[in-house]
């Protein structure tokens, strides 16, 4: 059994400049983060810089905090609340707390779709390629060697329905101690949760999970995520750009077009199926690493989105951000 690494092992905490909140004056974009990087991961230290350059004013928040006047901001930017899956009922109830005093991007009804994997249930029936997967319930009879032996899969992967970046997900190997450890942790995450088995996939080491950017519908870039990745800010060793192909590239431009709604911004992190084909591994619209240091152009095409949104938003006919 092979577990990803400690969730947020090596995180640094120091100050990058950037004022928590202000809940004393009105601003035009507070970015929503969580108190294990208060001041934010690199990543969006990034798109910080070029809002301000654009001459827009934003601060930063931790999402549960409840000295944060949300109201005072024109426009809430979830971004960094990587910690939402511990505290899952809480932070559901934060964002319709929050919608009803500003808006929120990505819009609230798109945070509270994929904040459980059962999304992917929706993209497949969509006709979206999504790595095969067999959905358990929580409480349902864990049966792990059953599941791998009825589907021919050598190797599995455990990964529970509400769980940010890698947390809480093993691969199980078809050995026996594996297979009895595999058990025990399956088990333990039926006690509190869905979960998702899916087969191990050789191509996550051969030919790297690739994490494609799209930004109002458009791709962006693509980077190589590592095997069972940490989160950027967190890894000593950032994944890499890569040339997406064509059919990378369409498959993720499918699922943006399957999400029910227009997200700002999106991450579709693909692998390939043992038949070579381009499969979905998960789209991420609440907090995913948008890899701003790979392709500088990025996070311009963003903060120019946030600027067309906040312009809109200055016209009460348009409805944009509400």
């Amino acid at each position: 059994m092979e577990a990803a690494a400690p969730f947020f092992v090596g995180l640094s905490l120091s100050s990058a400049g950037i004022a928590r909140y202000h809940t004393d004056m009105p601003v035009d974009c507070m970015i929503a983060t969580c108190e294990f990087v208060a001041q934010l991961d690199p990543d969006d230290r990034m798109l910080v810089d070029e809002l301000r350059g654009r001459g827009l004013t934003v601060s930063v928040a931790v999402w549960n905090d409840p000295c944060v006047d949300w109201s005072s901001a024109r426009l809430c930017l979830v971004r960094s609340t990587w910690d939402y899956h511990r505290r899952y009922d809480d932070f559901i109830a934060w964002i319709d707390g929050v919608s009803e005093q500003t808006a929120v991007k990505n819009d609230p009804h798109l945070l509270r779709w994929n904040a459980h994997k059962s999304y992917l249930l929706d993209l497949e029936r969509a006709g979206v390629p999504i790595v095969p997967t067999l959905w358990v319930r929580r409480g349902d009879p864990p049966a792990l060697r059953e599941i791998a032996r009825e589907r021919s899969w050598s190797s599995v992967v455990l990964k529970p329905a509400r769980g940010a970046a890698a947390h809480g997900v093993i691969m199980v190997r078809g050995d026996d101690d594996s297979l009895d450890a595999g058990q025990t942790h399956f088990e333990e995450l039926l006690a509190d949760e869905d979960v998702l088995v899916q087969p191990y996939l050789e191509s996550v080491v051969s030919y790297g999970e690739r994490a494609l950017i799209v930004i109002c519908g458009r791709y962006s870039h693509a980077a190589v995520k590592k095997p069972f990745d940490r989160i950027l800010a967190v890894n000593s060793e950032p994944s890499s750009c890569v040339e997406a192909t064509r059919e990378e590239v369409s498959v993720a431009l499918q699922a943006v077009a399957a999400v029910p709604g227009e997200p700002l911004y999106a991450r579709v992190d693909l692998l390939k199926d043992d038949a070579g084909r381009v499969r979905v591994s998960e789209v991420e619209l609440i907090e995913p690493t948008l890899y701003f240091a790979l392709h500088e152009p990025a996070r311009r095409e963003l903060a120019a989105a946030i600027e067309r949104e906040l312009e809109l938003a200055s016209n009460p006919r348009s409805g944009a951000l509400r």
